[in-house]
């Protein structure tokens, strides 16, 4: 059966961790520490498998009207089956019950985000995001990531 909860038990942070970090290996996405992801649990989701963490987003909130969705992984094993899907819109009906109009995120997969209704826009059209986090980022003068966003 599938569930979407909040991660709640230190098994969900392990496996949590060991999903986003096996991405991160792959230069897919960014790395997260057992810290950061204890400290920003309230904004991330699950996607559970019988007691098996197969999915994960993540929803940063930046202005009253713009939230990005981050730390998007599905298990390679379960991919195909609308479990990333499920999880941006877990993370979008939240962003909308918050009021959220805008909603975006950086991807090496821009053509998942198109079909579920995001589309390509540049980073300019972003400053939020580059001067809270990209100008931090190890990876802020090399960054392939392309930026899609959503009206909602």
């Amino acid at each position: 059966m599938l569930t979407i909860r909040r991660p709640s038990s230190e098994q969900d942070f392990n496996q949590l961790y060991e999903l986003i970090n096996f991405f991160a290996a792959k230069f897919e996405m960014l790395p997260k520490t057992l810290d950061e992801l204890y400290h920003s649990a309230q904004a991330f989701r699950v996607m559970v498998i019988d007691d098996k963490v197969v999915g994960s987003a993540h929803l940063d909130l930046f202005t009253p009207t713009l939230a990005e969705v981050k730390s998007l992984a599905v298990d390679a094993k379960h991919q195909g089956q609308g479990i990333g899907r499920l999880l941006v819109e877990d993370c979008e009906k939240e962003a909308k019950d918050l009021g959220i109009k805008n909603i975006f995120a950086l991807t090496y997969k821009e053509k998942f985000f198109e079909k579920i209704g995001y589309k390509q826009v540049s980073m300019d059209a972003l400053p939020e995001k580059v001067y809270k986090e990209c100008v931090k980022c190890r990876y802020y003068n090399n960054c392939n990531e392309i930026a899609v966003l959503k009206i909602l």
